[in-house]
């Protein structure tokens, strides 16, 4: 009891592990000739978005999420490429067992990033900087991948940390100097600041954090909401309770597909709505949960977007449920506004677990989840056009 207690009294130590330009770096170990080479990975079509960019091209000013042609023009130099997503998942499985070697609280945000808590572990392993370097190290040699990493007293410093520590470094922001640290920093590196509140903030002067923190409650208020402001003003002075593992919420599972020329033919689009619903299907029986409903996405030619969505009768995870409900839906909107189609997307909504037992007289839903999984097996073992099922 009294080693808990003194945990709990000493300050917290987090880190924030970033494997810098990942897909890069794991396309360079694959293959040398590409070191040096500004390179660009993502979406290679007229439609595509960059997934990241290495840094030589990001001092062409390509960055993530950017149109590919955009990327084109700013760095026509560049190599492009799709990835190869299955080897960053392999690679990934790797980086975070060598993580947990350090730690057993280590929680994963994306396939190249993860928290740690390091708290109370000087005894073991020294300084928190010291032991950030060794996991630099480790990381390096059984991966060849360069990692920057940022310590703090919470998620959120060792997170904007990390910025400071790129690339292939480390920084370290103790408790009594996140205040100070954060208040220089541009509005939308706080992580939660988008486009549309850092709008707002400058209509008010506020450009950086430290502004936010000496604002007037009122038009801050006013401008985020009441409840958006109050988080914002706490977190611009690096204050945050957040624990590290958060109780997982309800999330939706979604597919889109952005068309290389807009589509008006209801057909291609029909068949495209079914390859979406049986991909989300997958995931969803995969995650051994059930969806409360389905949604669909459209975005137009003009960039219009809309969503449609429509509750199932009673949680389910069959193919034919979702496939059916999405339909309905696609059918009501091309009614409504027939023009050609940018974008498809399905998505499953209102996740929850699978229902210990199912009314005896609503049979189809079992049977359609029982035809899905048998259709999951199949392609898991003979691939994704092994089979297919029928349509009306």
């Amino acid at each position: 009891m009294l080693g808990d207690s003194r945990k709990h009294d000493q300050e917290r130590v987090i880190f924030h592990v970033d494997l810098d330009a990942f897909y890069v770096e794991v396309e360079r170990q694959a293959d040398p000739s590409l070191r040096g080479e500004p390179v660009v990975i993502g979406g290679i079509g007229p439609r595509g978005v960059v997934s990241t960019a290495s840094y030589e091209a990001r001092k062409f000013g390509v960055h993530s999420a950017m149109p590919t042609a955009v990327a084109r023009r700013l760095c026509p130099q560049a190599i492009y490429m799709r990835g190869n997503h299955s080897l960053y998942r392999d690679v990934s499985k790797k980086f975070m067992n060598i993580l947990r070697q350090y730690s057993p609280e280590v929680v994963p945000v994306s396939v190249d990033e993860a928290y740690l808590d390091m708290s109370g572990t000087e005894r073991l392993y020294g300084q928190p900087i010291e032991v950030a370097d060794v996991i630099r190290k480790a990381v390096r040699d059984e991966l060849g991948l360069p990692a920057s990493i940022g310590i703090g007293p919470s998620k959120l410093v060792a997170k904007v940390s990390t910025e400071h520590a790129k690339p292939d470094g480390v920084f370290q922001v103790r408790e009594q100097e996140a205040e100070a640290f954060f208040a220089p920093q541009p509005v939308r590196n706080l992580p939660g600041i988008g486009p549309k509140a850092a709008e707002s903030l400058a209509a008010l002067n506020i450009s950086t954090l430290g502004e936010i923190a000496a604002a007037p409650t009122g038009p801050l208020r006013r401008a985020l909401g009441p409840n958006l402001a109050d988080h914002v003003r706490r977190r611009a002075r690096g204050i945050d309770s957040a624990p590290l593992r958060e109780h997982a919420k309800s999330k939706s599972i979604s597919s889109e597909t952005t068309f290389s020329t807009n589509v008006s033919s209801r057909a291609k689009l029909e068949k495209v709505l079914k390859r979406l619903s049986e991909g989300v299907g997958a995931r969803l029986r995969k995650s051994g949960k059930r969806a409360r409903g389905v949604s669909i996405k459209l975005r137009y030619g003009d960039f219009t977007t809309i969503t449609r969505q429509r509750t199932f009768p009673a949680p389910g995870d069959g193919d034919q449920l979702i496939q059916e409900t999405a339909h309905a839906l696609l059918v009501t909107a091309m009614r409504q506004r027939g023009d050609a189609i940018r974008l498809l997307g399905v998505a499953l909504t209102g996740l929850g677990e699978q229902a210990a037992q199912l009314s005896l007289l609503d049979q189809n839903p079992m049977a359609d989840s029982d035809t899905s999984e048998a259709v999951d097996a199949i392609r898991e073992r003979y691939g994704s056009e092994a089979i297919s099922r029928g349509s009306d």
